[in-house]
């Protein structure tokens, strides 16, 4: 399974992303940014939504835990102030946005996509192919994280410091991921569940894709 994930990661670089690459070569700006990631507000805000809902459809107390921690630490582990919807508040107002701008800002197309798809495979997919689709988003999230920490201090827009919610989402990340692979890898086994498997990760890695090209 991980030479799967791994080949189709390889097979979609990040930093080759049209959104992305704007951003490491420098000819995105600082505006143009800032408007790109309060639309990404939303996205945040309602990551864990399709996780509640696969935990349900989870038997066993072992694997609704796995989602669960997750879940608890999008809500700041209850500390209001931590929750990832907040941090990223925080990072925004750093960045330079004003409250009322992504308070009041309406939602991107690519943003309502990208929530629609989360929930409608949560929804009606198989549990095994959302827990894949689920697992490469966290995994892409952290290369993303990565990559905008990087482009934030190469242009000198704000100071680390001020990168909580990204510098969090670098190391974080890469253990949910590998929370939902666990809870999926003996599904590869199996051929049937297997095709599942693949049917996430595809949808996932495309969905968190387009999610930031379809910004542009």
């Amino acid at each position: 399974m991980e030479k799967y994930i791994s080949s189709l990661i390889e097979k979609t670089p990040m930093r080759e992303q049209p959104y992305f690459q704007r951003l490491l070569n420098k000819t995105m700006n600082k505006n143009q940014f800032i408007e790109t990631q309060v639309y990404i507000l939303r996205a945040v805000e309602e990551f864990s939504r399709p996780m509640f809902l696969i935990s349900s459809k989870l038997e066993t107390y072992e694997e609704r835990i796995v989602l669960l921690k997750n879940i608890l630490d999008e809500h700041g582990n209850c500390v209001i102030e931590k929750t990832h919807g907040n941090t990223y508040k925080q990072y925004l107002t750093q960045l330079g946005a004003k409250e009322k701008d992504f308070m009041l800002k309406k939602q991107h197309p690519s943003v309502v996509t990208y929530n629609k798809t989360l929930m409608n495979c949560a929804e009606n997919e198989s549990t095994i192919t959302s827990l894949a689709m689920m697992g490469i988003i966290e995994s892409r999230y952290s290369t993303i994280s990565t990559i905008i920490v990087q482009s934030i201090l190469n242009n000198g827009w704000i100071d680390k410091e001020s990168l909580a919610h990204y510098s969090t989402h670098e190391d974080l990340d890469i253990e949910h991921a590998k929370g939902f692979y666990d809870l999926i890898r003996k599904g590869w086994e199996n051929s049937f569940s297997k095709n599942q498997i693949k049917k996430g990760l595809l949808l996932g890695n495309s969905t968190i894709i387009n999610l930031y090209n379809n910004l542009l």
